[in-house]
């Protein structure tokens, strides 16, 4: 049974345990599946760590001297806690999106003072091989589809996902 005081601390404790059980199934999960459907693996990880987070939650809530609406009020709370923690996992596994930025930006502070020629980044970095690098990547995790030639989303989480995002980003910046 938990006291109420020391209780609200433990209950702490449940978001933490499921962002390391998202860890854990993200870093399984990458050695495990081969298909390269990393969207996927990282929103079956985030479910599996939401379970763990649930599982505890409904565990030290269910002998706990709340009030009812307590309860249900301290599980959405901590339930949303683990969601901010894995978005923010979602967001570190998905910073290579950034990363060619960063790696150009040490390429030019490594060439300092002298100016990187444009032609040598350009040799590293061929665009059209990224685009197609990123488009069988897209294929592969089934978020598009090659019709008569031209892509097609295929709907789902990630047109949803993005939908949000641009609703977001006109509700927050007007645009």
């Amino acid at each position: 049974m938990i006291a109420s005081g020391a209780g609200t601390a433990v209950l702490t404790l449940a978001p933490l345990a499921g962002l390391a059980t998202d860890v854990l199934a993200q870093l399984a999960l990458v050695r495990l599946v081969r298909t390269g459907a990393q969207l996927r693996m990282q929103f079956v990880a985030f479910a599996v760590g939401y379970a763990a987070t649930a599982a505890l939650l409904a565990s030290m809530l269910g002998g706990a001297p709340f009030a009812p609406g307590d309860r249900i009020g301290y599980f959405l709370l901590h339930s949303m806690t683990y969601a901010c923690f894995g978005f923010g996992l979602f967001n570190v596994i998905n910073a290579n999106v950034s990363s060619l930025r960063l790696r150009i930006l040490k390429e030019y502070f490594a060439h300092d003072p002298e100016p990187l020629a444009d032609a040598a980044l350009y040799a590293r970095y061929p665009a059209s091989e990224m685009i197609e690098v990123r488009l069988e990547r897209l294929q592969t995790g089934g978020q598009i589809v090659m019709r008569d030639g031209r892509y097609y989303s295929c709907g789902g989480a990630v047109v949803a996902i993005g939908h949000f995002f641009a609703a977001l980003r006109r509700l927050l910046l007007g645009s």
